[in-house]
């Protein structure tokens, strides 16, 4: 394909179609390749090139014909590359600080559950021996109101009572 001549080029700045598909065909492959060479990425080399582009139809009308319009698109995507790198700088640093975040959180929630654990566990130490027996037995054990009341020798209404006495302590003493 040849390069764009003046012809082609004043119709581009005019608005004419055909000469913005020549001229969007002529710089497609090496602009792409010069992309990747560097990002090494061929979806976001095809995206930068077609933003470039649509930046350029924007602007075509301060297009200078004199000027060497090779270098204007060459330096035109130097430039959306360096933005692109710079942006995907920016997304790295804040995905890290997101996750320094949620660790920091998940550390912190770590710290509060084990506080809480340690505390519920005090509390439990602290109630009475029999009461203590039998909360474990039903949570920790998993044994039924009758299974506990036949392992103690007690009526299961009692082992219920003691469990509502238990619960009631370690609700209020968790606030």
């Amino acid at each position: 394909m040849e390069q764009p001549d003046k012809k082609v080029m004043d119709g581009f700045r005019n608005g004419d179609r055909k000469a913005f598909e020549k001229i969007y065909q002529y710089y497609r492959v090496p602009v792409i390749r010069f992309s990747v060479s560097i990002i090494k990425d061929e979806q976001e080399a095809e995206n930068i090139y077609h933003e470039v582009f649509m930046k350029i139809l924007k602007r075509r009308k301060n297009i200078k014909p004199e000027l060497n319009f090779n270098s204007y698109v060459f330096t035109s995507v130097k430039n959306e590359i360096f933005d692109y790198l710079k942006a995907l700088n920016k997304n790295k640093t804040l995905k890290e600080q997101f996750w320094d975040r949620v660790h920091q959180q998940e550390d912190d929630c770590a710290q509060v559950k084990e506080e809480q654990l340690t505390k519920m566990e005090q509390i439990i130490r602290n109630l009475s021996p029999k009461r203590r027996q039998i909360l474990e037995m039903n949570y920790f054990e998993k044994k039924s109101y009758n299974e506990i009341a036949d392992l103690l020798m007690i009526s299961k209404n009692t082992v219920k009572n003691q469990l509502v006495k238990a619960k009631f302590i370690l609700r209020k003493e968790m606030e």
